[in-house]
């Protein structure tokens, strides 16, 4: 009697033993599933390079003044980007460099004042003809996005955000009757860029626009000229 007490005994103990390994090997994979659940993981840093190429344009341009197809601009920025726990929203912010290029018909031309010393920067439509005329910015910015994506297997994202710029170069050039005359350092122009972006696309192509709520001149230049730009951006990873 005692030898089968004792052999139900270990069938109970080993029973047992079983089966807390297996609530074990259950809470593992219910952990291990967690884990790659799309809905509930926290995402990878993505977006880090963006490559733009860009149709740039100014808006609030004097009449008579006609851009061409020729406004073909770049921007680039590196990123870093940071998940907001296990959202879809990350931030992300970095520095990147933006090449406005205006091309028009537009002749920007200088008047002095009646004591020939504070020259004011006016424009007006060129009186000849010409082959290019464009107007050129080189500027530093610095952009801060929220940005959105979804854990899908096929990534639709949108992003919003401001950016900060300084104008580190600009010139204009034109090739006419009169030759071919870069001039640089244009006087009045505003150093100081600051607007909205705003991207949406999926996977490595977005639809992308920025616009600048800092006008191109000072003010003894135009006003009421601000820049903008629409385009195609690139993100490799």
């Amino acid at each position: 009697m005692m030898t089968t007490k004792k052999v139900l005994y270990s069938l109970v103990m080993v029973m047992l033993c079983f089966y807390l390994q297996a609530q074990k090997d259950t809470s593992k994979l219910k952990k291990l599933a967690s884990e790659f659940d799309l809905k509930n993981y926290k995402s990878d840093p993505k977006d880090r390079l963006i490559l733009e190429p860009n149709y740039t344009s100014w808006r609030g341009i004097p009449k008579g003044i006609k851009p061409d197809w020729k406004c073909i601009g770049f921007s680039f920025y590196t990123l870093f980007d940071k998940p907001i726990k296990n959202s879809n929203f990350s931030f992300g912010y970095g520095l990147g460099f933006y090449f406005h290029n205006f091309s028009s018909n537009a002749d920007i031309k200088y008047q002095l004042d009646s004591m020939n010393q504070n020259p004011t920067t006016f424009i007006a439509p060129k009186t000849i003809p010409y082959n290019a005329n464009k107007y050129n910015e080189r500027s530093v910015e610095i952009p801060l996005e929220l940005r959105f994506r979804t854990k899908t297997t096929t990534v639709f994202k949108m992003m919003l955000g401001v950016k900060v710029g300084y104008v580190m170069s600009n010139f204009k050039k034109s090739d006419d009757a009169d030759g071919r005359i870069r001039v640089y350092n244009i006087k009045n122009v505003n150093p100081w860029r600051y607007g909205v972006v705003f991207r949406i696309g999926v996977e490595q192509v977005c639809l992308t626009a920025s616009y600048y709520f800092s006008e191109v001149f000072t003010t003894g230049g135009p006003k009421g000229i601000n820049p903008y730009s629409i385009g195609i951006a690139i993100i490799p990873y």
